[in-house]
C-alpha cells in the first residue's frame, strides 16, 4: 500500500514538474541569443553598434522572457504568396518599422575630438619647464593633501614665472 502511494506520489511529482523543464528546454534557443548578444555588448563598439546591440538586446530579453513566463505566442506557418511586379514595389516604398532605441549615451556634450593643450606654447612653454621644479612627493603624490599641496606649488610658481618672464 505504501509503495502504491509513494509511486503515485512520485508520478504526480513527474507530472507536474516535466512541463517546466520541457519548457527551459524550449526557452534555451532564446537566452543562448541573448547571452550571445550580450557577449558582444561587452566588446569594445563603436556608438552606433553599441545602439543596435542595446535594441537586439532589449528585443532578445523580452522574447525570451516572454517565452519562460508561457506568454509566447505559438508559431503559425506562414504560407507564401505569389506577388506580381506592383505589389513587390508597394511593399519596397512602404515606411520602414521603427524601433525603440534607446537614448545614446555620450560622455561629452559634443563629439568633436578632444584637444588638450598646454597652457604656454612655443618658447615660453621650454622657459616654463626650465623654470618649474617640482618636489619629488609630487611625481606620484600618496593623498589628497599632497596632490593638492603640489597643486598649490604649480600654481605658486606659475604667478612667479609669469611676473618674471613678462620683465
Amino acid at each position: 500500500m505504501k509503495g502504491i502511494i509513494g509511486l503515485c506520489l512520485a508520478l504526480i511529482m513527474l507530472v507536474i514538474t516535466f512541463p517546466v523543464i520541457a519548457g527551459k528546454k524550449h526557452c534555451q534557443g532564446y537566452r543562448s541569443k541573448l547571452d550571445n548578444i550580450q557577449a558582444q555588448q561587452r566588446q569594445g563598439n563603436s556608438l552606433k553598434r553599441s545602439n543596435s546591440l542595446a535594441v537586439r538586446e532589449a528585443k532578445a530579453r523580452d522574447t525570451w522572457w516572454r517565452c519562460e513566463t508561457g506568454k509566447m505566442k505559438k508559431k503559425t506557418s506562414k504560407s507564401k504568396k505569389k506577388t506580381n511586379k506592383k505589389n513587390s514595389k508597394k511593399q519596397t516604398t512602404q515606411a520602414p518599422v521603427k524601433l525603440q532605441t534607446l537614448k545614446p549615451l555620450s560622455p561629452f556634450s559634443s563629439n568633436k575630438p578632444v584637444v588638450v593643450r598646454s597652457k604656454y606654447q612655443g618658447e615660453k612653454l621650454q622657459a616654463w619647464l626650465q623654470y618649474y621644479q617640482p618636489e619629488k612627493q609630487c611625481a606620484r603624490p600618496k593623498s589628497t593633501q599632497t596632490f593638492a599641496a603640489c597643486v598649490e606649488d604649480k600654481r605658486r610658481q606659475q604667478i612667479e614665472f609669469e611676473q618674471g618672464y613678462l620683465k
